[in-house]
C-alpha cells in the first residue's frame, strides 16, 4: 500500500453571512481531486511543526514558535 500526505487549505474564511460553505468546498474540492486520480481518502491528521529563529534572533527576541496545520492523508492499493 502506498500512501500520500497533502497539506489542506489554509487561510479559510467564514464570509459575512456567517457560511463557511466556501471552506467545505476548498477541502471538498482538494479530496476530489486526489479520489479523481485513484487514491482513497484515508484521514486527517493535525500537525505539529517547531519553527526555529532566524540567525538574528538574539537581535529580535523571537522565541522558537510551534505552527499546527492539517494533513490530509491518501492511500492507494
Amino acid at each position: 500500500m502506498q500512501y500520500k500526505c497533502v497539506p489542506a487549505p489554509k487561510g479559510l474564511v467564514i464570509d459575512k453571512n456567517g457560511s463557511f460553505e466556501g471552506a467545505v468546498r476548498s477541502f471538498a474540492d482538494l479530496i476530489n481531486n486526489e479520489t479523481n486520480g485513484g487514491w482513497k481518502f484515508y484521514s486527517m491528521e493535525n500537525i505539529a511543526v517547531t519553527q526555529k529563529p532566524g540567525c538574528l534572533a538574539a537581535l529580535t527576541g523571537k522565541k522558537e514558535e510551534t505552527i499546527y496545520f492539517n494533513m490530509l492523508i491518501f492511500s492507494k492499493d
